[in-house]
């Protein structure tokens, strides 16, 4: 058991693959829909006839996504042929096995092919990102008198001006609250530095990190956004929902009626207040707060540099300058709370890929950025920053 448990570990979904959407769509249209066994025992000397069959069970699942639609929605080609790639990887896990044995891929590509000329792929639905003049409308629609108003009103705001991520905001479907990796409510400090300003301070683990990650990142955001204030919201949040002092790193960050608010809810409430305000809901998700908050930092002029380590978007450059244009990145997040923005009639989209950074762009330590890190260590101690 202990042994499993850390070889499912070594997944994102931290159950070896098992909860990945290929696999669920796999189990189901085994047991449920031919009432067979999602798993084989072939090796290279298992008889042909079998071999054939694992191949045909599993050209018949293609074909089931893409003519049964049993989501209710059209699956392109694309994505089944990644749910086949979950289905092989699970299985290999698992069973240390291949699914088809010593067979190749041949028939799965060339069905697929099939499936691109005869059946009507659905098209790329683009992903808009979050307006800041937009997100500080629709905040309006939000009771922020009652603690589940304020909450979405803190987590939104911060989500959107400190470019989180929809699985940093919540927890995935399938996935229980974990307070080592998940947010709580012991992760957020206030500090006011000698200027005057005041931060908030969350002590967090990156998404895309590795399962192993601790919450060792600081995310600073500055009080001052003149559309969006996050650091307001999130006191707010606080004082209309306290929580006690033995309590605090048990509870999440962002609940509704005690438990951890789901990336689906962050998603659906994106889309609800775009609704409100005339917009194509569809065209947002959770993540669309990451996109448009790094669309108004752009806007506002900001280097790519500091969007980035802001984001923390991961490459081998970011590792090197980090520790020192973090702190100096504090301030992005009070520029996109205070920038508005016109994407061209969403012409322009902003794109995680298309950040890419240079040598030249990586920043230089000042005074500012050293009395900032003092700022951290100073609400969590040395070691924690």
């Amino acid at each position: 058991m202990l042994r499993q448990t850390y070889l499912d570990a070594a997944t994102a979904d931290m159950a070896g693959g098992a909860k990945a959407t290929g696999v669920r769509w796999w189990l189901k249209f085994c047991l449920l829909g031919r009432n067979t066994s999602p798993v084989t025992d072939l090796h290279a000397g298992s008889p042909w006839a079998e071999v054939l069959e694992a191949e045909q069970l599993l050209v018949d699942f293609v074909l089931w996504l893409a003519l049964c639609r049993p989501s209710g929605r059209p699956v392109s080609a694309k994505s089944i042929a990644k749910y086949v790639g979950q289905v092989r990887v699970w299985h290999l896990r698992t069973q240390r096995r291949p699914l088809t044995g010593e067979l190749g891929n041949e028939a799965i590509r060339d069905v697929l092919r099939g499936v691109e000329r005869l059946v009507p792929q659905p098209a790329k639905l683009q992903r808009f990102g979050v307006r800041t003049q937009d997100l500080a409308k629709a905040l309006l629609f939000l009771d922020t008198e009652t603690c589940e108003g304020s909450m979405w009103a803190a987590a939104l705001a911060t989500g959107f001006c400190g470019l989180m991520r929809g699985c940093e905001l919540g927890v995935q479907d399938g996935e229980a609250f974990d307070p080592t990796r998940n947010l709580t409510r012991a992760d957020v400090r206030f500090r006011r530095a000698d200027d005057g300003t005041l931060y908030m301070i969350l002590m967090m683990r990156p998404a895309k990190k590795g399962p192993a990650q601790r919450k060792d990142v600081p995310l600073l955001i500055a009080e001052g956004g003149s559309l969006l204030d996050p650091v307001r919201l999130m006191q707010q949040m606080i004082e209309r929902d306290p929580v006690a002092e033995e309590e605090l790193a048990s509870t999440p960050l962002f609940a509704r009626r005690g438990r951890a608010v789901a990336v689906r809810e962050v998603r659906a409430m994106v889309q609800l207040l775009m609704g409100k305000l005339g917009l194509e809901s569809a065209r947002f998700g959770a993540h669309s707060l990451r996109i448009g908050g790094a669309t108004a930092a752009l806007a506002a002029g900001m280097s790519a540099a500091a969007i980035r380590a802001a984001g923390r978007w991961s490459s081998d450059v970011y590792q090197i300058y980090c520790r020192v244009s973090r702190q100096s990145a504090a301030g992005v997040a009070t520029v996109i709370g205070s920038t508005p923005f016109d994407d061209l009639e969403r012409g322009v989209r902003f794109a995680d890929e298309e950040l890419m950074l240079t040598i030249g762009e990586m920043p230089v330590a000042s005074t500012d950025d050293f009395a900032e890190r003092d700022l951290i260590e100073d609400a969590w101690g040395e070691d924690e920053a």
